[in-house]
């Protein structure tokens, strides 16, 4: 796990990540990169959280082999930026071998199909309990319902970015063997349709071309200005994996933004939010979904509570929806002062902040993340150095704070190496 923050106004925008990575279940290390510059030259940085990699490959790799390729490259807006980077790792079959998209994509239809499964399992288990014993018929039903109710969701999905309905046939036919496989090994002996055993096929495709995305994504943030950009930008993407050497991925809107105005600011955190968002808000986002809960609940009840005959079912109902009324007046009230008292305070400061103070604040939203795990009985998933950048229009990607994992004097040739081979052929595409 990570905690990242993005702050952005018209002068600059503010970049900070942790280096705390998870192990396994229990063993963390305090010493991984998630911030980069995606360029040498242009003033665009990139954070990594969620997944560390792409079908294995670190995304430090992946970056910094780009960023290599790119050399002196310029483009007029972020968005062109996000793209070549996009289109990189779309062609990049040396990078993504077959074998292991192979295996990358079996993996995910053996984790479905095993959902399933236990599905099923659970679907008959009333059965089992009432009677000692399920029939065929009663098995074969049961898959039946379980595998339709899937296959009619995930039917629903609409292609991801670069898959059609032609690619999908591809994937589904390349596939097909495999697919048979993976269902004999996890269904075992339970009888399936034809129908069925089909609608599993079309499910095992779905996952991979339609816009249905685990866990285990990777967050992709890339942040900064185009050549004719005036304001800083944000744009968040959710990377995958490699499908038939395209890549699996989707741009998420609710964490892109761009400044448009003199008058605008925005904080945006990533993974780990609840301190940031605690900060922001004045309450704690658990603290807020319980209040909200448990008052619904209360104001639900009391009409039955009012245990007299003499109220009618219909007095009962106005005293609901009046008491209903009551409580969407109060969450309306509570979440406009949370606004006024709270949020909007803070952001009309950081619409003036200057670039130091905006590093500032991004490092300490990250600490403040840090600490609470460090002082709670949770996992420290938050933790180590926090590295901390500000890019800005005029002075480009600076480092305020960046690990290293060698002493830098002993390794002046890496620094002396880094803008070697950009020379002067720096060109720009619009």
């Amino acid at each position: 796990m990570t905690a990242e923050v993005a702050i952005a106004n018209a002068s600059a925008i503010a970049l900070a990540a942790d280096s705390a990575v998870t192990i396994g279940d229990q063993k963390i290390y305090n010493s991984a990169l998630k911030l980069f510059s995606l360029s040498k030259v242009a003033p665009v940085g990139v954070m990594i959280y969620g997944n560390a990699g792409l079908l294995s490959v670190p995304w430090e790799t992946l970056i910094k082999t780009y960023r290599k390729s790119v050399g002196g490259k310029t483009y007029d807006t972020l968005e062109q930026y996000a793209t070549d980077f996009l289109d990189y790792l779309n062609d990049s079959p040396k990078t993504f071998p077959e074998e292991s998209q192979k295996n990358w994509l079996l993996g995910n239809v053996n984790g479905y199909f095993s959902l399933i499964r236990d599905e099923f399992f659970e679907e008959l288990h009333p059965v089992l309990q009432q009677k000692g014993q399920v029939s065929i018929e009663e098995t074969t039903e049961a898959l039946r319902t379980v595998v339709n109710k899937h296959h009619s969701r995930l039917k629903g999905h609409s292609y991801a970015e670069g898959m059609t309905s032609a690619f999908e046939k591809k994937v589904r036919s390349k596939y097909l063997k495999q697919f048979k496989e993976l269902r004999e090994r996890i269904f075992e002996k339970a009888k399936i349709t034809g129908t069925t055993a089909s609608k599993l096929y079309d499910i095992a495709t779905f996952i991979q071309t339609r816009q249905i995305f685990s866990m285990g994504v990777s967050g992709l943030v890339i942040a900064g200005y185009g050549e004719t950009e005036i304001y800083p930008s944000v744009l968040t993407f959710d990377i995958e994996g490699v499908v038939e050497n395209r890549l699996k991925y989707r741009k998420n809107h609710g964490k892109s933004h761009s400044i448009s105005s003199g008058s605008e600011c925005r904080i945006i955190a990533f993974a780990q939010e609840d301190m940031v968002t605690t900060f922001m808000n004045g309450i704690n986002p658990q603290v807020l979904h319980f209040v909200e809960s448990y008052l619904g609940e209360i104001f639900r009840r009391l009409p039955d509570l009012l245990d007299d005959e003499k109220i009618s079912t219909d007095d009962k109902k106005r005293f609901n929806q009046q008491a209903s009324k009551l409580l969407n007046g109060f969450f309306d009230k509570f979440g406009e002062h949370l606004r006024d008292e709270h949020s909007h305070p803070v952001l009309r400061m950081v619409t003036v902040l200057p670039k130091d103070e905006l590093a500032d604040m991004a490092e300490s939203l990250v600490n403040l993340t840090a600490f609470k795990r460090r002082i709670t009985e949770s996992m420290e998933t938050v933790g180590g150095p926090i590295d901390v950048a500000v890019i800005s229009k005029g002075d480009g990607l600076i480092w305020v704070k960046r690990k290293h994992y060698f002493p830098a004097d002993l390794n002046q040739h890496f620094f002396a190496n880094y803008f070697r081979g950009l020379g002067n052929e720096n060109t720009r595409e619009s």
